[in-house]
C-alpha cells in the first residue's frame, strides 16, 4: 500500500448547518499508521464560491487543521497532494479529496420542468409501445458462459435510429424469472455479458454498436461519429435532436422486448447502472411503471443548472435547452419503486451536491450510502469511512428476515459510540435472543434469488 492522506471532520459530514464550522483534520499514513510528509498543498473550494489555498506540514500527533464554514446548502471540498523539496508531486503518496456539507437536505432541483415534460416522456413511451419491436439478430455466445446459462448477442428494432444492442443470458431451468437490466458508464464500448443463475439478465450497450469489441476497436471504429457524443450544444438546443433521445428509446425498446419472454415472471423488473447507467437507470424507472427497484451508483446528468448557481461544476455537457428533458433529478420526483443509491464525497465527475439532489428528489423508499473520499471510479479509500441516510420508518411490530425466521421490533435508539440510529430486536425463536442492527441495514434490500428483497419484511 502505498502512502496516502486520512481525512476526519467533527462531526458526520453531511450534518453540518450553514454558518456552523467544519473541521477537517488530515494525517499522512503508511498503512495505517501515522507517517510525516513534509509539504502537503491543500486547496479548499466551496458551494458558495470560496476558494483558499496553502501549503503546509504534517506528522504523527501533528495533523493539519482546515476550518471553514459554507453559507449556502452545498458542500465543501478539500484536496491534499504530498509534495517533494524540489516541488513535484510524489508518485508513491496518493492525494486525498473530501467534502463536508452544509443543510444537503435543502438541496433541489434548480430549474423548472418544462410544461410539456411528461407529455414529451408519455409520447416517447407511447411510440415504443405502438412499435412492433423484433430481433433483428440473435446469436448464441458460448465463451465464458457458465453451465445452465444461455447467453444471446441480440439486436432489436426500434422505430428510430439505431437498432438496441446486448449481452442477453436466460437460465436454462424451465421456470419463471425477475428481469434484471444492467446500463453502462460513459463511452463507446458495447456491452458484456452478466450471468445470473436466478435471473433473466441483459446487459445493453448505449450505442446500438457490436458487442465484443474491446474499448479502443469501438473508439477508433466510432471515433468521427461518436467522439465526444452527447456533449454538442447544437443537437442538445432541442429534445428532439439532442442524443440523449435515442439512446432512451432504445433502452425503451429493450424493456418491452424483454417483458415479452416467456420466462419472464411478470412481477420483477430492476435496473442497475454507475454514472451514465444511473442516468439511464433512472429515467427507465421514471418512465417505465413496471421497473420495481432501481440500483444507482454514483448518478450522472442531476441538476444541470447548478453550474449556473454557482455550484462545483463537474464533468457534463454544457446546459442546454433540450437537456431540461433529461436532468435526472426531474426524473426522480416521478419514480415510484425503492430507491439504493451510493455516492462518494471524493467525486466531482458529479459532485455530491448533484447526486444528493437527486437523492432529495425521489418522493419513494430510499437508502443512501455515503463513502467518504470516494472518486467517481467507486475505488475505496484506503481507510473508507461510510455513511447513511434513509426513509424508511422502523416501526415496533413483527418482521420476517429474507432468510425466513421472524424478529420482533422493540424500538429504535442511538449508538452512543457513533451516533448511529440502531434497530433493537428479539427472535421469536429459540432462546429469543436481543438483537441491534444498524437502521440502514435493516431497512436495506438485499440481492436474492434474481430480485430485491426487504432484509426484514413487516408483517404485523
Amino acid at each position: 500500500m502505498s502512502k496516502y492522506f486520512k481525512c476526519t471532520t467533527n462531526k458526520n459530514p453531511l450534518e453540518y448547518t450553514c454558518g456552523e464550522k467544519i473541521i477537517f483534520t488530515v494525517s499522512a499514513r503508511d498503512n495505517r499508521i501515522d507517517t510525516a510528509c513534509r509539504y502537503v498543498k491543500w486547496v479548499l473550494d466551496g458551494d458558495d464560491g470560496q476558494h483558499s489555498e496553502g501549503f503546509d506540514a504534517c506528522w504523527g500527533g501533528h495533523p493539519i487543521v482546515i476550518e471553514t464554514t459554507l453559507d449556502k446548502p452545498g458542500f465543501a471540498r478539500l484536496t491534499c497532494t504530498a509534495f517533494s523539496d524540489d516541488n513535484a508531486p510524489l508518485p508513491d503518496f496518493a492525494p486525498i479529496d473530501v467534502s463536508a456539507g452544509a443543510d444537503v437536505d435543502k438541496l433541489c432541483l434548480l430549474d423548472t420542468v418544462p410544461d410539456d415534460f411528461d407529455q414529451y416522456w408519455s409520447e416517447l413511451k407511447a411510440m415504443v409501445d405502438g412499435f412492433n419491436c423484433e430481433l433483428v439478430s440473435n446469436e448464441e455466445v458460448t465463451s465464458g458462459v457458465p453451465e445452465g446459462i444461455k447467453c444471446y448477442d441480440i439486436r432489436i428494432s426500434t422505430p428510430e435510429g439505431r437498432n438496441a444492442s446486448g449481452y442477453l443470458s436466460i437460465p436454462q431451468k424451465s421456470g419463471k424469472y425477475p428481469i434484471h437490466v444492467t446500463f453502462l458508464g460513459y463511452g463507446v464500448a458495447g456491452a458484456w455479458a452478466v450471468h445470473d443463475p436466478d435471473a433473466i439478465s441483459l446487459c445493453l450497450n448505449a450505442h446500438g454498436i457490436e458487442n465484443g469489441l474491446c474499448h479502443t476497436e469501438s473508439a477508433l471504429k466510432y471515433k468521427d461519429e461518436l467522439q465526444n457524443y452527447g456533449f454538442s450544444k447544437e443537437e442538445n438546443a432541442s429534445n428532439m435532436t439532442t442524443y440523449w433521445r435515442n439512446m432512451m428509446l432504445r433502452d425503451l425498446v429493450a424493456l418491452k422486448y424483454l417483458k415479452t419472454l416467456p420466462q419472464w415472471d411478470g412481477e420483477n423488473l430492476s435496473v442497475s447502472g454507475g454514472s451514465q447507467g444511473a442516468f439511464q437507470s433512472t429515467i427507465m424507472a421514471s418512465v417505465d411503471s413496471d421497473v420495481t427497484f432501481l440500483d444507482i451508483q454514483v448518478p450522472w446528468f442531476c441538476n444541470m443548472r447548478a453550474e449556473q448557481h454557482g455550484f462545483m461544476k463537474g464533468v457534463r455537457p454544457e446546459f442546454a435547452e433540450g437537456l431540461r428533458y433529461f436532468d435526472t433529478v426531474a426524473h426522480g420526483m416521478r419514480v415510484k419503486c425503492p430507491v439504493k443509491m451510493i455516492i462518494g464525497l471524493g467525486d466531482y465527475t458529479c459532485p455530491p451536491a448533484s447526486t444528493m439532489t437527486l437523492y432529495n428528489a425521489f418522493n419513494c423508499e430510499k437508502t443512501l450510502e455515503i463513502v467518504q473520499g470516494m472518486p467517481h471510479s467507486l475505488a475505496l479509500p484506503p481507510e473508507d469511512e461510510h455513511f447513511y441516510k434513509s426513509n424508511v420508518e422502523i416501526k415496533p411490530g413483527r418482521y420476517r428476515h429474507f432468510k425466513g425466521n421472524e424478529y420482533e421490533v422493540l424500538g429504535t435508539a442511538l449508538d452512543s459510540e457513533n451516533c448511529q440510529d440502531v434497530v433493537l430486536y428479539k427472535a421469536l425463536y429459540g432462546e429469543q435472543k436481543l438483537w441491534v442492527r444498524p437502521l440502514h441495514m435493516f431497512s436495506e434490500h438485499v440481492y436474492k434469488n434474481g430480485k430485491f428483497v426487504k432484509r426484514f419484511e413487516y408483517i404485523d
